[in-house]
């Protein structure tokens, strides 16, 4: 990490704690189940509707990348949640549109924020906030290995939620492979790019902030093989920083593996409740059943068009959680290089072990 000096010649940025309600944060692959978990812990009372939070992840690329200060990111941190906590309660860039996943219309409890259209604003909206002790929802792509300035920002107010899944998924290794073929060609992408030199000493190829370390082999990868090597990155990297924020950090993190949860999913959100400081209620319970939790396979989901979207399909039969793997397994191990098999393999079985999923 660069020197303080580098950044601000000595001057430390703050930002006062103004509150000391929690956050939850709910960190994953693309395709790994967020956008599940959110909904849900998004109906615990108290808990507000799920919100993507691209800027904390670009600030922790950034500060990754030593390109701004611990401080630095830190203080930008912690204005940006109070920001979105004043923006919600005042109804301030809220989301609208019936069909997205992340709509106001789509929240479990959406008339607490019809009744804020005609809440007063002002003084009375910053004591409303303090008086609720709301919880706000965040969600984040990937950015657990990056993470440090989220914890030193926010401290025992994180309660962070690292929902995994296994690499050996082929509606994860499609969706990925598929999302790294928009960075760097798509607006909506919000990823962090590097530009490589060609061979003639140009600045033309752009490769993700986490990949630098290994831009020839990503560049020289088919899709699928880009997949699998942001899913060695992401997982073994990721594992090793949250093992450790667990020893030093003062937040809450709880895993969630993907495949226990969609088959156990009460005794997760139980646990996430109680770090919460909050209950499961009816209302929690009718949107698991909306979310099709528990499910009868790894698969199985509901028929929500944003699923079909992105290459989802219904399961034509519900296979075990290793048959599942086999599956996709057998799809790719000859249509891939060797190499890059055998690194799905390695990958797949640290994560079944991390996990104890043979024991499920």
């Amino acid at each position: 990490m660069k020197s303080r000096d580098k950044f601000n010649n000595g001057v430390v940025p703050s930002r006062s704690n103004f509150l000391n309600n929690k956050i939850v944060v709910v960190d994953g692959l693309i395709g790994g189940g967020k956008g599940l978990i959110s909904a849900i812990i998004g109906a615990l009372p108290k808990v507000e509707m799920w919100v993507h939070s691209p800027k904390i992840e670009q600030i922790c690329a950034m500060h990754s990348l030593g390109h701004t200060s611990t401080e630095g990111a830190e203080v930008l941190i912690k204005n940006w949640v109070d920001e979105e906590i004043v923006n919600l309660s005042i109804m301030r860039n809220i989301n609208c549109r019936p069909s997205d996943m992340t709509s106001v219309f789509r929240d479990a409890r959406p008339f607490r924020y019809l009744k804020r259209i005609f809440a007063k604003i002002g003084d009375a909206s910053v004591q409303r906030i303090i008086d609720e002790q709301s919880v706000l929802n965040l969600v984040t792509h990937a950015n657990s290995a990056h993470s440090l300035p989220l914890f030193n920002a926010l401290s025992e107010r994180l309660v962070y939620i690292r929902i995994t899944r296994c690499p050996m998924s082929e509606y994860m290794l499609n969706h990925l492979a598929k999302w790294s073929q928009r960075w760097g060609n798509d607006i909506r992408s919000g990823m962090i790019l590097h530009k490589i030199k060609n061979t003639n000493n140009e600045l033309s190829d752009e490769v993700p902030f986490f990949m630098l370390h290994d831009e020839d082999r990503y560049l020289n990868a088919s899709p699928i093989e880009r997949a699998i090597l942001m899913l060695n990155e992401w997982q073994t990297r990721g594992d090793t920083v949250i093992d450790n924020l667990k020893k030093s950090s003062n937040a809450t993190i709880i895993e969630v593996p993907y495949e226990k949860f969609v088959f156990e999913p009460r005794s997760y959100i139980n646990q996430i409740a109680v770090a919460l400081e909050t209950e499961v209620d009816q209302v929690t319970r009718k949107v698991m059943k909306k979310q099709k939790v528990p499910r009868a396979s790894l698969t199985d989901a509901p028929r929500f068009k944003a699923y079909r979207r992105v290459g989802w399909k219904p399961p034509k039969e519900h296979l075990t959680v290793l048959e599942e793997f086999d599956v996709t397994r057998k799809k790719y191990c000859n249509n891939i290089p060797v190499e890059s098999m055998q690194l799905l393999n390695k990958i797949t079985e640290e994560y079944i072990n991390r996990y104890n999923l043979l024991n499920s």
